[in-house]
């Protein structure tokens, strides 16, 4: 579900909004100080039992009364504060939020969030069965922080950006599985420990810090002294949680390295428009520091000198298939 008030006329933008959001997320009474000025769009999907929503939105305040509180819905949302500033209060506690802060809204109580400025958010939305399962401690979400794990907060936030980019409309189990992951990262921002910390970490966390070390990988590629410190200091983890984490896949950090780099070059050598390049700069180009080791792990790797798979590329690019065919 993708919505944008931008597109309509200026006097129209907030109730159709308003109107919108009524039907896609839990009831809420809305406003703003300007409906002229007021601008807004939201992308929502759903994920097994959870939802997604990513809001743009300008100045305005939403509130959750006692009597809409009776619609039984009793949800919890994860709120990600990605820009703007904002007001979040239940319990008479009232909680300010800036950007990069995280916190539980409550559906099941009264409560409000104002946003204060033009603001972004980013919110997760989970029936509260499947978050109490996994933190039976936590006697009261609403006004939490995530602030108990960074590494869990801070993987939660590119996963769920991640996640607006999937199909999974095809698969119930990737689907299924997927919510768990994020319920997992969620509940270990939260605190969980002893066996449900453990549990999680097993089943969502650690396919997911596998996931972010392999992209780590992909994005530094062409850095010839990217190596595994590098990447545990970027995901904020120690370096030996890093080769724990690849351990699963049956390659180490080198050779998935190695693999991609490869790959990489393979790929460019097979497109016409980088015919003209030197192979010894392509190589180079993408961390390669030695020539000799390349040329002897690329023939191990593809059965041919990176000239003949260039070679093999041009000659079917001129129709030499074609030709040899008829």
């Amino acid at each position: 579900m993708i919505f944008s008030a931008n597109t309509l006329p200026e006097r129209k933008r907030f109730s159709a909004y308003r109107e919108e959001l009524a039907k896609w997320s839990c009831g809420l009474d809305l406003s703003t100080p300007d409906q002229f000025a007021f601008r807004a769009e939201f992308e929502l999907r759903r994920i097994g039992s959870v939802e997604i929503m990513t809001h743009t939105v300008s100045t305005i305040e939403t509130v959750r009364t006692p009597r809409l509180v009776r619609d039984g819905d009793d949800a919890l949302l994860v709120m990600l504060l990605l820009h703007g500033r904002a007001h979040q209060s239940q319990f008479n506690e009232r909680n300010v939020l800036n950007a990069g802060d995280t916190v539980i809204c409550d559906c099941g109580y009264p409560g409000a969030l104002n946003l204060v400025d033009s603001s972004k958010l980013l919110t997760l939305k989970i029936p509260r069965i499947k978050l109490s399962a996994e933190l039976p401690r936590l006697s009261r979400f609403a006004g939490t922080r995530l602030d108990s794990d960074a590494v869990a907060r801070r993987l939660l936030s590119s996963y769920l950006y991640g996640t607006l980019d999937l199909d999974l409309s095809g698969s119930v189990p990737a689907a299924q599985l997927h919510q768990d992951h994020l319920i997992d990262l969620v509940a270990l921002a939260l605190g969980a420990g002893g066996e449900m910390r453990a549990l999680a970490e097993q089943r969502g966390a650690q396919p997911i810090r596998r996931a972010a070390v392999l992209r780590e990988i992909e994005a530094s590629l062409t850095d010839p002294t990217f190596d595994a410190s590098i990447a545990a200091v970027r995901l904020g983890i120690t370096v030996r949680y890093v080769h724990h984490l690849l351990e699963a896949t049956g390659r180490t950090f080198s050779e998935h390295q190695l693999d991609r780099r490869l790959a990489r070059v393979e790929q460019i050598l097979r497109d016409p428009r980088y015919a003209q390049r030197r192979i010894a700069d392509i190589a180079f180009e993408i961390g390669f520091k030695d020539l000799s080791y390349f040329n002897r792990v690329f023939r191990r790797k593809y059965g041919a000198t990176p000239t003949d798979i260039r070679h093999a590329a041009i000659y079917r690019h001129l129709g030499g298939d074609d030709a040899k065919d008829s």
